[in-house]
Formats: structure tokens, C-alpha cells, sequence
């Protein structure tokens, strides 16, 4: 009788623990309670990894904002946004940042929108000299506001999830010629690096000669004496150390502003859970907050810089401003001309850049 006691008890002990199995063998997770004496829900387990090709080296400025940004998004979603930032173009040529991210052989990227011509056409107007924005500030407001409120930009975005487009310090003209430059007719003949050709136009009309660089190659340009400076942005200024070779730094709003952008690919973005989704374009606000600040610190370091080394860096005189303008307003139209070849309303599109860079001076300007 004991003998059959003990085989009951084992099997019954049995059938508890195969009816644990089919349960799944797991207890329930108690909610974490949050701050206001509620309940957390229990965080999925999923992590959502994207890995962001950022092509500059990490002693860009930008880079540390792009390390931030990943990290604020990482703690906001409590670590199931996992942002992979590699930098020094580990991922890719900086020439397949775009196809590469479309493609899903990446997952975003940082990288200037006029690298890549053609490929965002119509954005490209607010990179053209001198069209009258008084601050990076009204340039990135416009471009946001006419890639929300237009089809003209939204469909050339359509195929990527744009976190920011953003723009930076007006980009100054640099000089290792030599010579003393306060007009236009004191540019003629120097050979300048451009960026495109609209300000190959522009420059020509300034009496200089345009020529093409690699994106790369303007301190060695300089230094062998192929070209006699040009059109740098204030980072590769610093990052090339231009500063070292160059005697004159010519510093004018009416120059061309850097066009920038922050995009994702647009399948794995439309993979996360909309929680996750809200977190990643909530945080264009606090990175587009973080320019301003970030650009005055460079112009000041650069400015320390062409003291240490004896640059003069000035501004142009009313006169020379006007001569500025007056060559720009012949790149416009010779743009105009090419986007309408291309089949858009390229005036309508050029008077509605400018218009939003209006309103938005005044906004931000005052």
C-alpha cells in the first residue's frame, strides 16, 4: 500500500510539472512601478539596430551631436533603438552614401545634399549664392517648411525617412594668392575651387576662374599652388587644416550655405512600432537645436586660428556685396533654365525658396 502512495505521489507530481510545460513554464513579469505611481509596461524585447554611415572623420564637429543624438534616442527608448554611428566612411565611398541607404545596405546616413547632384534637384536652390538668407537658421527653416509643404520636395524625399535637413555657416571664400582682394576685379584670373556648376557660373562672373577639386584634395591644391583658394566650408577649414595656407578670408552672407541632411531608410523605419517611430522624429527638434551653438564655437575656433597663423578674414564692402549679388543673379537664372530643361517650374520652385527664406528672416533674423 505504501509502495502505491508513493507511485501516486510521483505521478501527480508528474502531471503538475507537464502542466506547468503547456503553460509555458513562465511567470507573469510584475510591472516596474514609474515615477508618478503608475505602471510601466514591460519593455518588448526587441531592439531595433541602425547602423549610420557618417563619412567624415570624428574630428568633425558634427560628429559628437551625431554620437549624442544616438545615444538620447537609445535612452529615450530604453535601449530598443540601438544608433550605430561609423564614421570615417567605414560603411561606404561618401559618393554611395544615398544609393547605399535607399538600397538597405545601410540603414542611414549623414552627408551634404549637393554631393550627390541631380539626386535632390529641386533642394538644391537653397545651395545657390546669395539668395538673401541671413543666418544657417533661415536656411534650414525653409527647406524643412518647403519639404512639409510642397510636392516639390517631397517627392524627391520620398524614397528616405528624413530625420533633419539643416544647414551650416555661410561658407567663406579663401585666398592664398597673395594679394589683396576688395573687389571683383581684384579676383581676375585666380583659379578657385567651386562646388557645382552654378558657382562656376557665378565665380566667372566675379572674374575668377572656377576649377573642380576632390572633395578631399584643397590643402594639397593649395600647397602645390594648382589653385589660389576658393569656396570651403567653415569644417574644412578646420578639419584640413586650411587655415595653415591660406592669407585672406573673405566672409559674406551672401555666399552659399551648406546643405545637410540626416536620413534613414525608409523600410526600416516604417518597421518600428509607432512609439519607436515618434521618438526618432521627435529628436529633429533637440538635433537642429544643437547648430547654432555648434557653429558659433567653429567660426570662433577657426577665427582663433587665422590670428595664430596671420589669415586677415574681413567682410566685403557695400560695393563688393553688390558685385556679389549682381554675378549670383546670373547663376540663378542659368539654374532656372536647367531645371526647367529637366521638366519643373523651376522659376516657381526658385520664387518659393525665396519666399520662405523671407518669411523666416524675419522669424529668425529679426
Amino acid at each position: 500500500m505504501k509502495k502505491l502512495s508513493k507511485a501516486l505521489a510521483l505521478l501527480l507530481a508528474l502531471i503538475f510539472i507537464l502542466s506547468l510545460a503547456a503553460c509555458g513554464g513562465k511567470t507573469e513579469s510584475t510591472p516596474a512601478p514609474t515615477q508618478g505611481g503608475g505602471e510601466k509596461t514591460p519593455t518588448p524585447d526587441k531592439v531595433y539596430t541602425f547602423k549610420i554611415d557618417y563619412p567624415n572623420a570624428e574630428t568633425n564637429p558634427l560628429y559628437p551631436v551625431l554620437v549624442e543624438w544616438a545615444r538620447r534616442i537609445g535612452e529615450e527608448s530604453n535601449g530598443r533603438l540601438d544608433i550605430q554611428i561609423y564614421s570615417n566612411g567605414a560603411l561606404g565611398k561618401l559618393s554611395d552614401c544615398v544609393t547605399n541607404c535607399i538600397s538597405g545596405l545601410t540603414d542611414g546616413f549623414w552627408s551634404g545634399v549637393t554631393i550627390y547632384p541631380g539626386v535632390f534637384s529641386c533642394t538644391e536652390v537653397f545651395g545657390l549664392p546669395a539668395l538673401g538668407a541671413k543666418n544657417h537658421m533661415v536656411v534650414t527653416a525653409a527647406m524643412n517648411a518647403m519639404l512639409n509643404e510642397t510636392e516639390y520636395l517631397k517627392k524627391e524625399w520620398e524614397p528616405l525617412h528624413v530625420v533633419a535637413l539643416h544647414s551650416g555657416t555661410a561658407s567663406p571664400i579663401l585666398f592664398a594668392a597673395g594679394k589683396d582682394i576688395q573687389s571683383a576685379a581684384d579676383m581676375k584670373g585666380l583659379d578657385l575651387r567651386i562646388s557645382n556648376a552654378y558657382t562656376t557660373r557665378w565665380f566667372e562672373l566675379l572674374g575668377a576662374n572656377g576649377v573642380t577639386v576632390g572633395f578631399n584634395d584643397g590643402y594639397e591644391y593649395i600647397e602645390k599652388g594648382i589653385i589660389d583658394g576658393g569656396l570651403f566650408f567653415y569644417d574644412q577649414l578646420e578639419t584640413s587644416a586650411l587655415y595653415e595656407i591660406i592669407d585672406r578670408l573673405l566672409i559674406t552672407d551672401n555666399s552659399i550655405y551648406p546643405l545637410t541632411m540626416l536620413c534613414l531608410n525608409k523600410n526600416r523605419y516604417n518597421e518600428l512600432p509607432d512609439d519607436l517611430k515618434q521618438i526618432i522624429d521627435n529628436s529633429r527638434e533637440w538635433f537642429l537645436d544643437q547648430l547654432p551653438e555648434l557653429y558659433a564655437a567653429q567660426v570662433e575656433r577657426i577665427h582663433k586660428k587665422c590670428d595664430e597663423y596671420g589669415v586677415v578674414y574681413y567682410r566685403p564692402s557695400e560695393a563688393f556685396d553688390a558685385e556679389i549679388v549682381a554675378a549670383a543673379k546670373e547663376s540663378w537664372d542659368m539654374w532656372i533654365d536647367t531645371m526647367t530643361k529637366k521638366g519643373f517650374d523651376g522659376q516657381a520652385i526658385f520664387d518659393t525658396a525665396r519666399q520662405y527664406i523671407e518669411k523666416y528672416n524675419a522669424e529668425l533674423a529679426g
